[in-house]
């Protein structure tokens, strides 16, 4: 039987490199020495990410203790996941086994993948992230990432299932997270257990957005730079990197008709699936600060039901100061005070914190400049074109409802071809009879009944 393997390494975008370094002609350390000379053969799992593969090397290190890993097996700077011994464990990264209370797995080889690791774990798993536990739910709760046990004592069993999952994925070999939890999905789907594979699914599904995230973060390595949004961190001395930036902007003509919009950039890039419209519901006349602010409430009421997926790294406003008090006020109101918000005036784009009472000037050539001006035009943009669609539906409401034979089937088809009221009446009977469903009598008919209504 062939012994188990004496040397692991788990780097699946430069393993081959690194195993490569091993053979080249070359001084090598002591240790790597004597490594070399008894290598027969190599082998290799694949794994789908870099944190993937951090875990999978920890498992198999400590499962196999190979003897070439000696400084992973045995040297105490290496970085450990630590699984605290509360009533409502905590899952954090530690260098040292100080409580025996405590669960400590690894140790592992990289601390920067761990802590990606150890994220991608708090994200997936809704476990507390508070170092104490608070009088009161905090954002994690209401972004669905947390059960609040601070809260909700009653959770105390779905909390402790809960670390036992993560505890059997550490400990158990599995290969990769993904893995994982599909297989468990399955089991309880075959024991007709439906409520627990929905759990696992929804799981799979939230994985599978980390992961798609990780795609965009790959794009900036391979060569997408993101000096403008880094530059903008700086300029408003924002504490985290805003890889999320969302602008708000509303359109209305008189107060008629009004609407705002919500556009999202995702480093850098506009993130269309995560745009939305807003026909403004309860502010009648004009007063934009009311309109921004039911849009901004809509967003974060989105965001504690479940219909929103994100709160974003930063928030802007299409406006000046007072724009941005009244979204700094809902914010407060609605428990999200701690987020980041700045606001864009027209004149000089000159940008507003709560958090200085001078505007902040950014040059005219500054990339940060370039891209927040990017991003309001597109809110802009976005609000204009729906205020438009929904006027031109309260024409025709008015217009061509009052046309015997246009009933709603025929209204869709005049709207959709021609796209505005103004443009049917330029065309001819020849180009409306064309279309399906009409004729040339019913065309003369539609653009005799235009022609002669003063709207």
């Amino acid at each position: 039987m062939r012994k188990a393997t004496s040397f692991i390494l788990a780097r699946p975008w430069a393993s081959k490199k690194r195993v490569a370094s091993y053979f080249q002609a070359k001084p090598l350390a002591p240790k790597i020495a004597a490594l070399v000379v008894k290598i027969r053969d190599i082998d290799y799992i694949e794994t789908p990410t870099e944190v993937d593969a951090l875990i999978l090397e920890a498992q198999l290190i400590r499962k196999y203790a190979p003897r070439y890993n000696s400084r992973a097996k045995d040297d105490k700077s290496f970085p450990l996941i630590k699984i605290s011994g509360e009533k409502f464990p905590l899952i954090t990264i530690t260098r040292a086994k100080t409580n025996r209370k405590a669960t400590y797995y690894g140790p592992f080889t990289d601390s920067r993948l761990l802590r990606e690791a150890v994220s991608v774990i708090n994200t997936i798993f809704p476990v507390r992230k508070c170092m104490t536990l608070p009088k009161s739910a905090c954002l994690y709760y209401h972004i669905g990432q947390c059960l609040a046990p601070c809260i909700k004592p009653e959770v105390k069993g779905e909390y402790n299932r809960l670390i036992e999952e993560v505890k059997s994925f550490i400990g158990t070999g599995k290969k990769t997270l993904m893995e994982y939890l599909t297989e468990k999905m399955k089991a309880c789907a075959a024991e007709l257990r439906f409520e627990e594979a929905q759990f696992y699914k929804e799981q799979i599904q939230a994985l599978g957005v980390i992961r798609k995230k990780r795609f965009y973060r790959s794009r900036d390595i391979s060569g997408v730079s993101l000096s403008a949004t880094s530059e903008l961190q700086k300029a408003l001395g924002l504490r985290k990197f805003p890889e999320r930036i969302v602008c708000f902007d509303v359109s209305n003509i008189s107060g008629r008709e009004a609407v705002a919009s919500r556009v999202c950039f995702y480093y850098e890039m506009p993130d269309k699936n995560e745009y939305r419209r807003y026909k403004i519901r309860t502010v009648t006349g004009i007063d934009d600060y009311a309109m921004i602010q039911e849009a901004v409430v809509r967003m974060l009421r989105g965001i504690k039901n479940g219909k929103e997926s994100f709160l974003p790294g930063l928030i802007m406003i299409d406006g000046g100061l007072g724009h941005l008090h009244a979204a700094a006020h809902v914010l407060e109101k609605e428990g999200f005070g701690e987020a980041s918000l700045v606001s864009i005036a027209k004149q000089f784009e000159y940008l507003y914190t709560l958090q200085s009472k001078d505007p902040v000037i950014l040059p005219e050539d500054s990339k940060a400049l370039h891209l927040v001006k990017r991003i309001r035009d597109e809110a802009h943009r976005f609000a204009i074109t729906y205020h438009r669609k929904l006027h031109a539906g309260l024409v025709s409401q008015s217009v061509l409802d009052n046309i015997e034979g246009v009933g709603p089937r025929r209204k869709r088809i005049l709207l959709s071809h021609f796209g505005s009221i103004e443009k049917l009446k330029d065309a001819s009977p020849k180009e409306i009879g064309s279309l399906a469903s009409m004729s040339k009598p019913l065309a003369f008919k539609i653009l005799a009944y235009l022609k002669e209504d003063p709207r």
